[in-house]
C-alpha cells in the first residue's frame, strides 16, 4: 500500500481538553522496572481526546463502540475545510454542503465527512478551546442540524469535527440525535485534518473494543494513496 499515513489523533495526557473538569485522564504506575517491568493504570472517561459517540450514547438498545462494522470503519473520506470562515459561534451551513460538492463533486455514498475548522490550534489551551463564556456556555463550531440531514440524505457513515462536539453551540444536541438516530457515528478532537485532501483519502478509525461502550478512545488514520 504506497500512499501517506496521517495520524488524525491527538495525543491523550492529563492536560488536555475535556468537557468539563471532571472527565480528564490520569495514570499510576503501579510496578516498575526495579520488579522487572512496568505496569501502569489508566483512569480516564470514556470520551476523552479523539473519540468516537457511538449511537447508544443517546439511544438505548442500538450499536456499540464494539458493534460498528469494520466496512464503516475503514472508508474513503470526504474533509470540509471551513477554517477560513471559522468563529465561536459558527455551524457548518447547508450552503457550505452545496458549495463543497459544487467545487468537489457529490459527497460519496458509504464515505466519512469531516470538518476541518482549524479549531485544533487551540488544543493546548484548554480554555480557548472550551472558549466559554461568562456564563460557562462553551462556543466553538459545529454543524448546523440541517447540515447533518443533508449529510444523511448523502448515506454518509458518520461525521468528524476538530472539535469537543459537532453540535457546538447548538441548543441541545440534535445533530448527535440525528447523527446516532440513524445508526451512524461521530467522531471527536480530530487532529490534522488540514494535512487532508477534500476527496480521494481514506480514513482508518479503530475504537477501543469495548463492550455496551457509548463511546470510546480512538486512533484515527488518515491514507491518501499514491496516484
Amino acid at each position: 500500500m504506497k500512499g501517506t499515513f496521517i495520524d488524525l489523533t491527538h495525543t491523550i495526557d492529563p492536560s488536555i481538553p475535556t468537557w468539563n473538569g471532571s472527565c480528564g485522564f490520569s495514570s499510576e504506575i503501579k510496578m516498575d522496572y526495579a520488579k522487572g517491568c512496568r505496569v501502569m493504570k489508566y483512569s480516564m472517561h470514556a470520551g476523552i481526546g479523539t473519540h468516537i459517540d457511538a449511537p447508544c450514547h443517546f439511544f438505548p438498545n442500538t450499536l456499540a463502540a464494539a458493534d460498528l462494522s469494520l466496512e464503516n470503519l475503514l472508508v474513503p473520506a470526504c474533509v470540509l475545510d471551513i477554517s477560513h470562515k471559522v468563529h465561536g459561534d459558527m455551524l457548518i451551513s447547508l450552503e457550505d454542503l452545496q458549495n463543497f460538492e459544487n467545487e468537489f463533486g457529490q459527497i460519496q455514498k458509504g464515505s466519512l465527512f469531516l470538518a476541518y475548522t482549524g479549531w485544533e490550534k487551540f488544543w493546548n489551551d484548554k480554555d480557548k478551546y472550551r472558549n466559554c463564556d461568562e456564563f460557562g456556555k462553551m462556543h466553538y463550531p459545529g454543524f448546523s442540524k440541517e447540515a447533518a440531514f443533508f449529510l444523511l440524505e448523502r448515506k454518509v457513515v458518520g461525521i468528524g469535527i476538530d472539535t469537543l462536539s459537532p453540535d457546538g453551540t447548538n441548543q441541545g444536541f440534535p445533530v448527535h440525535e440525528v447523527i446516532l438516530g440513524a445508526d451512524k457515528y461521530i467522531l471527536e478532537n480530530l487532529a490534522n485534518l488540514e494535512k487532508m485532501p477534500p476527496i480521494g483519502a481514506f480514513a482508518f478509525i479503530f475504537p477501543l473494543k469495548i463492550a455496551e461502550g457509548a463511546e470510546a478512545p480512538i486512533r484515527a488514520v488518515g491514507f491518501i494513496p499514491e496516484k
